[in-house]
């Protein structure tokens, strides 16, 4: 099956096609997470859309399995598979601005960092990842966290419209007035439906911001997070603060960090920011005036091939109760390796929360923070003891829990029991019911499979 699939798709990707043979197979095939060692049978790399439409209607002719890599960074593993069919995107990776209609048109396997550097030449900016080496299409479709989603709401709300190849092959322009029940689906629920070739994005001036990080010294930590939950109170739309208890600087010693990324222009909130912050002692002050494009690489890069697991839940608060124990939790973590574990918070408020729930597929609309129990790793050895952590964490904020697995960017599990009653907690009855309406409609056959695998056979007794 495979060979047919190569002799078919070897004139439309010529000299693309990458097999176990190929001197480049391991270095191609390498996804971010390296607990996800895949094989897959074969590589494709198209080079443009009509490309990309015949080796997904050829694979689907030919009943191969199939995976879709963008930049590979998603934490599950889901951009490869054993055995079958890749579809890499990575020479679609193109961006292109117009700074004159605030628009830019961004290829499904172009990253953060190209996307940030093409808009940033004109002032200009979307809500984006904070790593930049994450795929644009990738955490877009998955709903989108960064650091001006309070003032421009999450990087899905900033989509204009979609190109997307469905599992015929077919195009379709997928924007609110042509298809808004799967333009509903594509923002936050998106990965299952096709690949998006080309994403709109409308963007928002911002050449400058006041921010970076500031560390706090392990003795600060629950005072530190008490802060973070405070600021976001009461945090104007155009702060947006991510917490991290982590092993911090070349002495890797236990810190709370604080990303701060302010885009408003009221100098004296911004005086009052900076009292706030300096009120813990300080460990290290990384904080002013700077480009958008240096924000967002603030929190550095990983590199590819270490081993993760996260383990997140969106909560409707964070009590002083829960902070406690999520510093206790960080301090029983025991990697040292160099990387560590790290218990990372994110907070929701402004155009984020003003969505209505249900305006998209986004499952987390009115939760307040985001807890995440973030293991790196590196020896295969210590996986049960890091995965162990990483839950701990995650079942430390259970009680205050809201929407499952909630922002499914974050989820490191895909398969095993309890699946489908998974993605009913995260979407609710009426929002898992919509999904699988658009699903059935779009790709009855399951070509594109997702977190949850909305297999429509699967979900027999969802209403429809």
């Amino acid at each position: 099956m495979i060979e047919k699939l190569r002799r078919t798709l070897d004139p439309v990707c010529p000299e693309r096609l990458v097999g176990p043979r190929h001197p480049r197979y391991d270095e191609i095939r390498q996804l971010f997470n390296g607990m996800h060692d895949r094989r897959p049978a074969l590589i494709a790399l198209p080079y443009n859309r009509t490309e990309l439409g015949l080796v997904i209607r050829e694979a689907a002719r030919a009943g191969v399995p199939v995976a879709v890599r963008g930049s590979g960074h998603n934490v599950a593993g889901a951009a490869s598979l054993d055995d079958g069919l890749v579809i890499d995107l990575r020479f679609l990776n193109r961006v292109s601005v117009d700074p004159a209609a605030r628009l830019a048109r961004v290829q499904g396997g172009a990253t953060w960092a190209a996307f940030d550097a093409a808009a940033s030449r004109h002032g200009l900016a979307v809500t984006g990842g904070t790593f930049d080496t994450t795929g644009v299409g990738g955490l877009t479709l998955g709903g989108g966290i960064g650091h001006l989603m309070g003032r421009y709401g999450l990087s899905c709300d900033n989509v204009v419209s979609y190109e997307l190849v469905d599992a015929a092959g077919g195009h379709r322009t997928v924007d609110p007035a042509t298809d808004p029940e799967l333009d509903w689906a594509l923002r936050g629920a998106g990965h299952a439906f096709g690949v998006v070739a080309e994403f709109t994005f409308r963007l928002h001036p911002v050449a400058h911001v006041y921010g970076g990080v500031v560390a706090y010294p392990e003795r600060e930590m629950a005072a530190a997070t008490r802060l973070f939950r405070d600021l976001a109170g009461d945090a104007p739309d155009e702060l947006v603060c991510i917490m991290l208890l982590e092993r911090h600087g070349p002495r890797q010693e236990p810190a709370a960090v604080m990303s701060v990324c302010y885009s408003g222009a009221d100098e004296d909130y911004r005086r009052t920011l900076e009292r706030r912050l300096r009120g813990p002692e300080v460990l290290e002050w990384r904080i002013e005036r700077r480009d958008y494009l240096s924000m967002q690489q603030i929190l550095g890069r990983l590199p590819y091939g270490l081993r993760h697991y996260w383990s997140a839940q969106c909560t409707s608060a964070l009590p002083d109760e829960l902070i406690d124990e999520l510093v206790a939790r960080f301090r029983a973590g025991r990697s040292r390796d160099p990387f560590n574990d790290t218990v990372y918070l994110e907070e929701f408020h402004g155009a984020v929360r003003r969505v209505p729930p249900g305006g998209s597929a986004v499952p987390f609309r009115d939760a307040r923070f985001n807890v995440t129990g973030m293991a790196i790793w590196q020896p295969p050895e210590a996986d049960e003891e890091q995965i162990a952590w990483a839950r701990s964490v995650s079942a430390a904020a259970a009680p205050w829990a809201v929407h499952g697995d909630g922002y499914v960017n974050y989820v490191s599990d895909t398969g095993g029991r309890g699946l489908r009653e998974r993605a009913r907690r995260t979407f609710g009855d009426e929002g898992l019911a919509r999904l699988l309406r658009v699903k059935r409609r779009v790709d009855p056959g399951n070509v594109f499979r997702s977190t949850y695998d909305l297999d429509p056979a699967a979900y027999e007794s969802v209403t429809t």
